[in-house]
């Protein structure tokens, strides 16, 4: 097992000090269509002894959620990803079935232990917005049985193209976990959809991300869940939070209602040899909180207390 990680922004001293705290694998985004800025960006990671595994967020992907006229212009382009990620040796392509692109709070500055920042969700506040960077929904409604029709079809095509260039699927959590958000049925927010979604292409590129912070307030057993999930683990995010689906809040990884250590022990139990990246994490004094959960200071603790427990537990 070993660490991932997003570093944000990329630079210079931020990689060094993910490096310097034991990250081994760094976690990039969607790089566009240029093949070679991937291989760049791998390069420069390797300059500073990571190695560059993973991609995850920015993927275009709306259109193939929502099955719009231009979905096969966005399968090109994951196809097109996936064959640089195979020439630039990588493992993992991380992407979610949100129907308004990714994660989503109400706040950003809930306040957390010793005056730091993390972000909130409140279902009853979101008519005043959401926190977010992502695209939004498009001007359609999508039934749920038409989104699971939407993913199977993507996965028969994108499966084979994942496994002959080596590369896993990681399919990560609706984040909130909620059954409906702005009017729009979600899909992904069980143990038992994420079951439902590698059954519909039996491969070992077919898998998950276990974000453990997004099927939490949900009410799932995540302890239970990778037993479940096993194999089909091939990305973990880990976050801690207190909560439920409808109103949480981020926590700190140490201070939060699931039971980390568990989670480690958990993942040890079934093999799992891939990597833990430490999720969102608070903004500590100083910082700007510009990209609440990605400032670089919290998930440096993130990473320094995960690291103790892989090689605790």
């Amino acid at each position: 097992m070993r660490l991932s990680m997003v570093v944000n922004p990329p630079t210079d001293r931020h990689l060094a000090w993910a490096a310097q705290v034991g990250v081994s694998d760094l976690v990039v985004p969607y790089p566009g269509d240029d093949p070679r800025a991937l291989a760049a960006t791998c390069r420069r990671a390797a300059s500073f002894g990571l190695a560059c595994t993973h991609v995850e967020r920015k993927l275009p992907h709306l259109s193939i959620v929502h099955g719009l006229p231009d979905r096969d212009r966005q399968v090109a382009a994951i196809r097109d990803l996936l064959a640089a990620m195979g020439d630039c040796g990588m493992d993992v392509l991380c992407y979610n079935w949100m129907p308004d692109e990714d994660w989503q709070r109400t706040t950003a500055s809930a306040p957390a232990r010793g005056g730091s920042l993390v972000t909130a969700f409140d279902v009853d506040a979101i008519t005043a917005g959401t926190v977010t960077d992502a695209d939004g929904l498009p001007p359609v409604r999508t039934p749920a049985e038409r989104l699971w029709e939407h993913l199977a079809r993507f996965l028969d095509e994108i499966v084979p193209v994942a496994e002959r260039h080596g590369i896993r699927l990681a399919l990560h959590p609706d984040d909130p976990p909620l059954a409906a958000l702005h009017g729009q049925a979600r899909i992904i927010h069980s143990v038992a959809a994420l079951e439902r979604a590698v059954q519909l292409v039996p491969s070992l590129a077919n898998a998950i991300c276990y974000c453990v912070g997004s099927l939490w307030p949900a009410g799932e057993d995540v302890v239970a869940g990778i037993g479940r999930l096993g194999a089909a683990i091939a990305f973990v995010h880990a976050r801690n939070v207190r909560g439920t689906a409808e109103r949480f809040t981020e926590t700190w990884h140490d201070d939060g209602a699931i039971d980390m250590p568990a989670v480690i022990r958990a993942l040890k139990a079934i093999g799992y040899a891939g990597t833990v990246r430490p999720d969102h994490a608070p903004s500590m004094a100083g910082e700007p909180n510009d990209t609440p959960g990605y400032e670089m200071l919290g998930r440096l603790f993130a990473a320094g207390y995960l690291r103790g427990l892989i090689q605790a537990t």
